[in-house]
């Protein structure tokens, strides 16, 4: 009777110490989001070098040597999904490949009608392109949003519609080393569908807590096949 007692309350220890130390990390980023956006003067080379120096060193330590990839890689991207300013600088050295992403300043004005949000929803296989320029895949069952990446990874959210042309993906697991370091259990994620061009949808996202407001293409795989 012990030991079924004790195996349950093990797993729930490793949860909250796994989920202690998500929590601190966070906390560490939000730290270096507020260092990186101070120092926006300076130039490159020094606005990293002082989040090396205050930040990524002292975090680092605490962890062994065999430690240290999966560290600095969850610090990346995590950093990047917390971090507005980041990701702008990031954009800015590195701008998306083609014209499948924008970065918008406000909203636009929503032109899609009843009847394409009934398409999009009567439609279970999705694809856009990534900003390095690769194509994922997007498999819906009306509850559940799959993508599936180029290098046969795949991520699952939860699909939830929140109003006529509004929906929210909830981030559940990844096997995708970006996806699983940029997102934790119980992120989400806001959309908002535009308007619908040819074969693709334009769709806006937002993290919430955050301005940055970005629109992408959603191509609709059943129509791409028709044409």
């Amino acid at each position: 009777m012990k030991s079924k007692i004790l195996f349950p309350l093990l797993l729930f220890s490793v949860f909250i110490n796994a989920q202690n130390e998500l929590d601190k990390t966070d906390k560490i980023i939000d730290e270096m989001c507020l260092n990186f956006k101070s120092t926006e003067n300076l130039n490159d080379s020094l606005r990293i070098e002082s989040l090396t120096q205050k930040f990524i060193l002292p975090y680092l330590s605490q962890f062994s040597d065999s430690d240290y990839e999966n560290k600095i890689e969850n610090l990346y991207f995590r950093f990047q999904k917390r971090c507005e300013y980041f990701r702008d600088y990031l954009q800015r050295i590195s701008p998306p490949q083609g014209e499948n992403w924008m970065k918008l300043n406000a909203k636009p004005e929503i032109k899609v009608s009843d009847k394409e949000i009934n398409q999009f929803k009567n439609n279970s296989n999705f694809y856009y392109f990534e900003y390095s320029g690769e194509k994922t895949l997007v498999n819906t069952d009306k509850k559940y949003w799959t993508e599936i990446f180029e290098d046969g990874t795949s991520s699952k959210l939860l699909y939830t519609w929140l109003g006529k042309n509004k929906f929210e993906l909830e981030f559940i697991e990844s096997n995708n080393n970006t996806r699983k370091n940029f997102s934790k259990k119980g992120d989400k994620y806001f959309y908002e569908i535009i308007n619908k061009e040819n074969n693709y949808y334009w769709v806006i996202v937002e993290i919430p807590g955050q301005s940055e407001i970005l629109k992408f293409k959603l191509f609709n795989e059943k129509l791409n096949f028709l044409h």
